[in-house]
């Protein structure tokens, strides 16, 4: 049996929640550096967007999002 990857649980995660945070992927799936495995799994092929979310206070996060394929 393997090993679940980064990529993996990055994939999984999306699947089931439908979102993911940079602070998701440290706090929830202890992966430092979610910028690089979604870059990883775009080249694979996944459409993986992401949008920008403002806070009431201002301050600005990124929210990333897998695509839904028709």
């Amino acid at each position: 049996m393997r090993t679940q990857t980064q990529r993996d649980k990055v994939l999984s995660w999306l699947r089931t929640h439908g979102t993911l945070t940079v602070r998701d992927a440290v706090t929830e799936l202890n992966i430092m550096s979610a910028p690089k495995r979604i870059e990883e799994l775009r080249k694979m092929g996944y459409p993986i967007r992401m949008d920008w979310v403002t806070t009431e206070s201002g301050t600005r996060y990124g929210v990333y999002r897998l695509e839904e394929v028709c």
